[in-house]
């Protein structure tokens, strides 16, 4: 699937030279936490957030900077703030550094992008022109439509134990040498000692990914590693 498969097309926005009121009461009667301000001929040309309207001294939330961190400061980074909390129009307030996506994107590069920025949503853009956005949510969705399918397990034994020890193998997060995997009348048994929960968590989702629908008996310990390897 590719972001264009998943965007919603019909996009709240605001015009540059939308009140911040005005943009603010979209946010609120939209449920939204951001909206792309667009120009008259559809491109976008910056991000207005909740973020961007925090500290406004409407609300009394004006920031106050001390004079240490004044002086420190670059005057780009004061003159920023002073716009953000001070202008009356989306264009004087809003983030003009914009992260977007192409409709051709994939799955996997939109999920990136959002968590690589630490944001909730992500426009879609054609020669830069709005033509949807996708959220978190929207991934969240497809995962809740998808049709998980549990893989038949293996006949041979021999052959699902030599999968499952290369594909453990072959894991940065794990000491393969303190773990050993038994396979008996296609029951799946896992051994050894991990560092963490985390890495025991890990391990027999990798070994259940494998397997599929084979039976799966843990008795794999978690502590620290201390003695040489012993197995695979």
């Amino acid at each position: 699937m590719q972001a264009k498969d998943i965007m919603t097309r019909d996009v709240a926005t605001v015009r540059p030279g939308a009140s911040i009121q005005e943009a603010a009461k979209l946010m609120t009667d939209r449920r939204l936490n951001g909206l792309p301000v667009v120009a008259a001929d559809g491109h976008v040309i910056g991000i207005l957030t909740a973020s961007d309207l925090l500290h406004r001294k409407e609300t009394g939330a004006e920031r106050r900077p001390s004079w240490f961190s004044s002086f420190f400061a670059r005057p780009d980074e004061l003159a920023r703030q002073y716009a953000k909390d001070h202008g009356r129009k989306a264009h004087e307030v809003m983030s003009r550094h914009i992260i977007s996506v192409v409709e051709d994107a994939s799955l996997g590069e939109v999920a990136d992008v959002l968590d690589r920025n630490g944001i909730k949503r992500v426009p879609v853009i054609r020669d830069g022109v709005l033509v949807g956005i996708i959220s978190r949510s929207d991934l969240v969705r497809v995962l809740s439509q998808t049709r998980f399918n549990e893989t038949a397990p293996r006949s041979d034994d021999a052959a699902l134990q030599r999968s499952l020890l290369e594909q453990i193998r072959k894991q940065p997060w794990l000491n393969s040498g303190f773990v050993n995997i038994t396979v008996k009348d296609g029951a799946v048994d896992v051994w050894g000692t991990v560092n963490s929960a985390e890495q025991h968590t890990a391990l027999l989702v990798l070994v259940k990914e494998v397997a599929g629908s084979a039976a799966v008996a843990d008795h794999v310990k978690v502590g620290a590693l201390n003695t040489l390897p012993g197995w695979v």
